[in-house]
């Protein structure tokens, strides 16, 4: 019981997706048609319909699989009374099925709502596969095999610099190399100056050297910078969410470095991308704990006054900027 009942989750759902196709594949043994594969959305389908359709013997092809997309009845996503399922009826399903088709839902966060009791009964009777985000290497990888696919290539320093920009958010990554490869035309290498061009330094990256430019002291470059993302219809109040949570993970990363730590162990001690700790780590050895104790206590400061004060907002920001 249960081995054909999967959750694959996880927080890109390209990667998940990636993922649940395995599984489709190594299941089937053969090309997906209309007879063998079959796909739901949980948003605009009925749990009803779907287990019986799981419930159903495969018509012509020897075996069946079920992709359930944006299966939210697993987490704590809140939805209209529309959508709400039929606990008792999906409950009894994932207790009892034993069937030989195969039915994977897919979800799209990182992490399940423990609490349900749906949740619960999936652990107990079904496989749960959760899908990490991509090491930076791997993601360098992927860039690499997406490439040689459309007979193209990169240089190495090129491929760096991609990654500075565009951080390691798979999406992000994948919208850039799309659009790099439709630059090159028929062109077979991207060098750095290609990217330099092309490709767009994403929001994360953004205030990761906006942090940067505060640390080595050059405000001009650090306000410039606001503007131009102000500009990009970016929020104040977000951008300095952003840059305290750089200055939170600067701050966790310089104790647990003291105390010995590697970045990997930083990473799965305080739960964020390996990537990150990487870029934090080239920082926080510029600063005290107390300088760094100080300036998330003027980030709370500002947070307040962008939400209460009747200043300019982007004025705040630049102020809070210049008082670092």
């Amino acid at each position: 019981m249960g081995n054909n009942i999967v959750a694959v989750y996880g927080e890109v759902p390209e990667l998940v997706e990636k993922k649940s196709n395995e599984i489709v594949n190594d299941f089937l043994n053969e090309e997906k048609d209309d007879f063998n594969y079959i796909k739901f959305n949980l948003y605009e389908h009925s749990m009803s319909n779907i287990i019986e359709e799981t419930l159903t013997m495969p018509f012509i092809s020897e075996k069946k699989a079920i992709v359930v997309k944006n299966s939210f009845i697993f987490t704590g996503e809140k939805v209209s009374k529309d959508l709400t399922p039929n606990n008792d009826q999906i409950l009894e399903f994932l207790d009892k099925y034993d069937g030989e088709n195969l039915i994977i839902f897919e979800i799209y966060q990182n992490k399940l709502d423990e609490r349900k009791k749906i949740t619960k009964t999936l652990k107990q009777n079904g496989k749960l596969s959760k899908v990490e985000q991509m090491s930076e290497q791997e993601i360098k990888t992927w860039i690499q095999n997406k490439l040689y696919e459309n007979y193209k290539d990169i240089k190495q320093d090129a491929l760096n610099l991609f990654i500075e920009l565009t951080g390691i958010n798979f999406n992000i990554v994948s919208q850039e190399l799309e659009k790099i490869i439709l630059f090159l035309g028929d062109r077979a290498t991207i060098t750095k100056e290609d990217v330099n061009l092309i490709i767009n330094r994403s929001l994360e990256q953004n205030v990761f050297l906006l942090t940067e430019y505060i640390q080595k002291g050059q405000k001009a470059k650090a306000i410039a910078l606001v503007k131009d993302l102000i500009i990009m219809k970016e929020e104040p109040i977000k951008l300095l969410a952003l840059i305290t949570s750089n200055y939170r993970l600067y701050y966790q990363c310089k104790i647990l470095s003291q105390k010995g730590y590697s970045g990997q162990q930083i990473a799965k001690t305080v739960n964020v991308h390996p990537y990150r700790v990487k870029l934090a780590l080239t920082q926080v050895r510029h600063y005290q704990l107390n300088q760094l104790l100080n300036i998330i206590d003027n980030c709370a400061e500002t947070d307040y006054k962008l939400k209460s004060s009747y200043m300019d907002k982007q004025l705040i920001l630049e102020l809070f900027i210049l008082s670092l």
